[in-house]
């Protein structure tokens, strides 16, 4: 899974290179960062740990969304197509969909 950072969080608010490191040696910390585009303004600390915070929620959400689908495809679908041509049950695909519900929340 990908793991959101203060860098990641910055780069996606705006495009270009507006921000940077005072000292590389000392690390992607809030308090190393600098803004070189004047037209951009570095958000609250607190803002931008939140902003990390809903953006892995964002893309954990995605990633799950991503893995619910291909469990539809690799193993639901199929048992539809079984089910319509009188091979499987349609309690048997119904199962297998809730299966794959349940193993895939929405909401964690």
């Amino acid at each position: 899974m990908m793991q959101v950072n203060l860098d990641i969080y910055l780069a996606q608010l705006h495009g270009g290179q507006w921000f940077g490191l005072k000292d590389p040696s000392k690390g992607h910390l809030y308090d190393n960062i600098v803004v070189h585009d004047d037209t951009k303004t570095l958000p609250s600390k607190k803002e931008c740990e939140a902003g990390i915070i809903a953006l892995q929620a964002e893309w954990d959400a995605r990633l799950i969304d991503q893995q619910r689908q291909s469990a539809y495809q690799a193993e639901s679908d199929p048992l539809f197509f079984k089910y319509q041509a009188g091979e499987a049950t349609e309690q048997e695909w119904l199962d297998k969909r809730n299966e794959i519900k349940a193993g895939f929340p929405k909401e964690q």
